[in-house]
């Protein structure tokens, strides 16, 4: 027998403030070149980028609990980013930041996920995949969708799970792992 379930990602405020790093990173960036140039062309194109940094920050700020506005904000703002980098910086520089932006964003929809089967327990993070025998289990609990994985070297591991539209039989689950314990003492 064999259970799945995939774990809340507690990730996700990590990425936003990513996001919003890189956007006070550019804010400055182009307040530095702004104000270290006396070509006017390159004034008017900082102030106009500027501009379009501050509307886009309040049309997102009074937008912000929609769905999807985060993913929205910061696909727009990288598209603001790429064209900074290309007119100002270089093609080099837009290549590293976008390399930078797209494995941040994969890694940003790679979702935890854990395994229960009769070989132990694999846990399947962002970058690689750790299996925990049962042999190093104290014990293993289901309950309103917190799981707890209790070790015999006194770590705990306890997360919400997150299965839309999928019921758990927790008695099921509980009985499973109590039998997993019990075959290995």
């Amino acid at each position: 027998m064999k259970y799945s379930f995939t774990l809340k990602d507690n990730n996700q405020k990590a990425y936003y403030l990513f996001n919003w790093f890189l956007f006070f990173l550019h804010v400055a960036a182009t307040a530095f070149i702004l104000n270290n140039t006396a070509d006017n062309k390159v004034k008017l194109g900082m102030y106009i980028l500027l501009g379009f940094y501050a509307v886009i920050g309040i049309i997102y700020y009074f937008y912000r609990k929609r769905n999807r506005a985060t993913e929205t904000f910061s696909l727009l703002m990288a598209l603001f980013y790429a064209h900074f980098w290309f007119k100002y910086v270089g093609v080099i520089a837009l290549l590293i930041f976008a390399a930078i932006y797209i494995i941040v964003t994969i890694v940003k929809g790679k979702r935890t996920t854990v395994v229960f089967s009769d070989e132990g327990i694999h846990l399947t993070r962002v970058f690689k995949t750790v299996i925990f025998p049962w042999t190093e289990m104290e014990n293993v609990i289901l309950k309103d969708n917190l799981l707890t994985i209790d070790f015999k070297s006194n770590k705990i591991i306890q997360v919400e799970i997150v299965e839309p539209g999928k019921a758990i039989d927790e008695t099921e689950f509980n009985l499973f792992c109590k039998e997993q314990l019990n075959h290995i003492s």
